[in-house]
C-alpha cells in the first residue's frame, strides 16, 4: 500500500511541475517591431510619378554601414533609424559605380547628399517575448549639400511625422 501511494505522490508532483513550467516564449514574425524609415523616390519634374534612383548607395555616418541598392528598380527603400539617439545621418549617393573596391571610399564617386533625420523616441511594450519596440515621433529632416553646393535631391517632404509601422512611405524624396 505504501508503495502505491508513493508512486501516486511522485506522479502528481511530476504532473504539477510539467504544467507549472512554461517553455520560452518566442516573438512571432507577425508582430510589429521597431519600424524602418520608408523613403519613396519621385521624379522632380512630375511629382506624382515614382522613380527609381539608379545605383543608389546609402551609408550611415555613425557606424559606417553601407546599404547598396545596385541595379535598383524599386521606387522606395527602408532604412533603420537609431534607437539610442534622436538623430541619424546618412549619405545618399546616386550613380555609385560598381561596388567599391576594398579600401576605396564609396562617397568619392557619384553624386552625394547628406541627410539628417531627427526625431523623438517612444518605447512601446509589446509583450514578454517581444519586449519593447521604438516608435519615432516628430520626424524632421535636413539636407547638407556637398562642398560644391549642388544637390541631386531637389526636395524632401515628410509624409508621416510619426513612424509606427512600415505600411506606407514616411518621407518622399524628389530628384
Amino acid at each position: 500500500m505504501k508503495k502505491i501511494s508513493l508512486h501516486h505522490i511522485l506522479f502528481v508532483v511530476l504532473l504539477g511541475l510539467s504544467f507549472g513550467c512554461q517553455r520560452d516564449d518566442i516573438c512571432p514574425a507577425s508582430v510589429d517591431t521597431t519600424p524602418f524609415l520608408v523613403i519613396r523616390f519621385y521624379e522632380n519634374q512630375d511629382p506624382f510619378e515614382p522613380k527609381a534612383p539608379q545605383n543608389l548607395s546609402v551609408r550611415s555616418l555613425e557606424n559606417d554601414t553601407t546599404y547598396f541598392y545596385y541595379r535598383f528598380s524599386q521606387d522606395s527603400i527602408a532604412i533603420p533609424l537609431k534607437t539610442d539617439n534622436d538623430v541619424t545621418d546618412f549619405v545618399f549617393t546616386l550613380n555609385t559605380p560598381a561596388p567599391p573596391v576594398e579600401g576605396e571610399d564609396p562617397e568619392t564617386t557619384g553624386n552625394s547628399d547628406t541627410l539628417s533625420f531627427s526625431y523623438g523616441r517612444e518605447e512601446e511594450y509589446i509583450n514578454r517575448a517581444c519586449a519593447f519596440k521604438i516608435n519615432y515621433v516628430a520626424l524632421k529632416t535636413s539636407i547638407e549639400p556637398e562642398p560644391d553646393g549642388e544637390t541631386w535631391i531637389k526636395d524632401i517632404r515628410i509624409e508621416q511625422a510619426n513612424i509606427e509601422n512600415e505600411n506606407q512611405a514616411h518621407v518622399s524624396i524628389f530628384f
